[in-house]
């Protein structure tokens, strides 16, 4: 029986018939316990009569030693199945309890079913007519915890869709309203996850093998990027999409997913199948499978410092006074080349981080934000985000310090137009790519805004090392050496910034000469 009920694919119809085995077994017990009741009659008068009669021979003095072994073993088996037939009687209790829920409490019946396993195992061992008692605490507590099961846990067969998404919404609750970082991961994890069940399909958790990761990344390797913006694409899976992006002209395709972006998903699947699969045996190691990437995949771009020619282009323009009218857009590439801050760090910028420490201006990205006197979590990248930026005196010179500190936008942020947006950072990125683009000094993705961050990194290593550049621009330090030490940037390594000459053949004199005026 108990073969038979621990079989993954049982159904209500296999378990209704384990239940009548279940009670065929106790009816066999209640029969046995009849016989026993019967075998262990009241044999105490004639044992009695031999002890005192002192002329009984040795044939019934033995016999009488006989009788009472074997009433003591009749007493000690009896006991047994008395045990027995009560957790029998408990387990089928247990398991017809739940037959609307069936599928979702199926880790209760598994648990059940090793209880039930067990103690067949017990009563399969026990000798016919002198077993010891047999302990059943144990298995009656795991029966007691076994029916507070949590309704979100899952067995091998529990649908991916349901396991992976009792995960995402567990991380989800655990995330700030503010925490745009980490929400925009969940965003990046929720993609990822519906891409899989696209591609792959929504199968029982046992069902699937590592060599799936390199099916789910053949097959986006030829999806379109960003494919919802095509009409032609709409309604169709993701391999539809690729088979379909694929049959057109050569010159009518659309540019693949990157290298990285396929990366960024195999990444977030095995974070997804390492949380699902923790503590539930059986499940296949997606961590150390590797995975090849495919050749239809679009080679990664790696982003370049703009060149001289270009910054000062983008300086030139900056300063006519059709760019000067909005100078939430005219400030943002020089200060973003001079200090390699971020977009989403430039946009939160508020006059009231402008410190002084030690005599030095800085600006402070480890204060909180002041809205409407009240303090608000800064949005960071990360951890090493929230540090000192030294402020280079080109930025005095050119007039952008004496622009903040006479802001006059609420709560004094600097950029304070891009704040209207729904996503500050990513409307100040676009405003940018397209003033690039018009200047011609745009390439796609290797040339764009966050090449000024590359710059700066590129003229505070060259005169600084590696360490302060790190510290400057918030990248977290790589080596146990490095991260030896302070975490921000100290009074003299500020002063060091400050003292280094301006970036090679990088024309400022637009800026300059318009402060002089």
């Amino acid at each position: 029986m108990t073969i038979l009920i621990e079989d993954e694919t049982m159904t209500r119809e296999i378990l209704s018939a384990s239940l009548a085995a279940v009670a065929a077994e106790l009816d066999g017990i209640a029969k046995e316990d009849r016989h026993l009741g019967f075998a262990a009659g009241n044999f105490e008068n004639e044992i009695q009569e031999l002890d005192r009669d002192e002329g009984a021979s040795d044939m019934d003095r033995r016999l009488a030693d006989h009788i009472r072994s074997e009433k003591a073993s009749v007493v000690r088996r009896k006991k047994t199945l008395v045990g027995l037939r009560s957790q029998l009687n408990r387990i089928g209790s247990a398991l017809a309890m739940d037959k609307v829920a069936w599928e979702a409490e199926r880790s209760t019946f598994e648990t059940t079913v090793r209880i039930l396993g067990g103690i067949e195992r017990q009563a399969a061992v026990v000798p016919p007519m002198a077993a010891e008692p047999i302990a059943i605490e144990a298995p009656m507590a795991d029966a007691r915890s076994a029916s507070k099961v949590d309704p979100r846990a899952h067995s091998l067969s529990t649908l991916f869709s349901v396991a992976g998404r009792t995960v995402l919404d567990a991380r989800k609750g655990t995330l700030k309203p503010t925490d745009k970082k980490g929400s925009r991961y969940q965003e990046r994890l929720e993609t990822t996850f519906a891409a899989w069940l696209d591609v792959i399909g929504d199968e029982p958790l046992s069902f699937y093998l590592p060599v799936h990761l390199q099916d789910f990344a053949t097959v986006m390797a030829r999806v379109p990027a960003n494919r919802s913006k095509f009409p032609m694409f709409d309604g169709l899976t993701l391999r539809e999409m690729g088979e379909k992006n694929d049959a057109l002209p050569a010159g009518e395709r659309k540019e693949r997913l990157a290298v990285s972006t396929i990366a960024g998903h195999l990444q977030e699947i095995r974070t997804i199948w390492s949380q699902v699969s923790a503590g539930l045996h059986g499940l296949k190691d997606f961590s150390s499978y590797n995975v090849s990437m495919p050749k239809d995949a679009k080679e990664a771009i790696v982003r370049q410092p703009l060149s001289v020619s270009s910054l000062n282009i983008w300086i030139l323009d900056s300063v006519t006074p059709g760019k000067m009218k909005k100078p939430h857009k005219a400030w943002l590439p020089l200060v973003g080349l001079l200090t390699g801050m971020r977009m989403a760090e430039l946009v939160y910028l508020q006059k009231t981080d402008i410190v002084k420490i030690d005599g030095n201006e800085v600006f402070d990205l480890r204060l909180p934000l002041l809205i409407k006197g009240e303090q608000v979590d800064r949005p960071t990248k990360t951890k090493t985000s929230q540090r000192i930026v030294a402020i280079h005196p080109l930025l005095h010179e050119c007039g952008f310090i004496d622009y903040a500190k006479k802001i006059r936008a609420p709560d004094g942020f600097i950029f304070s137009r891009y704040l209207n947006a729904k996503d500050p950072a990513d409307a100040a990125q676009k405003q940018m790519s397209n003033w690039m683009h018009d200047l011609g000094i745009h390439e796609n993705q290797s040339q764009v805004f966050h090449s000024l961050r590359h710059n700066a990194k590129h003229w505070f290593r060259h005169h600084l090392g590696e360490r302060i550049a790190d510290l400057q621009l918030g990248h977290a330090l790589d080596s146990v050496s490095k991260r030896y030490g302070y975490k921000d940037l100290e009074p003299e390594e500020v002063a060091m910034v400050m003292a280094i000459p301006c970036p090679k053949g990088v024309d400022f004199s637009p800026f300059t000469n318009l402060r002089s005026r």
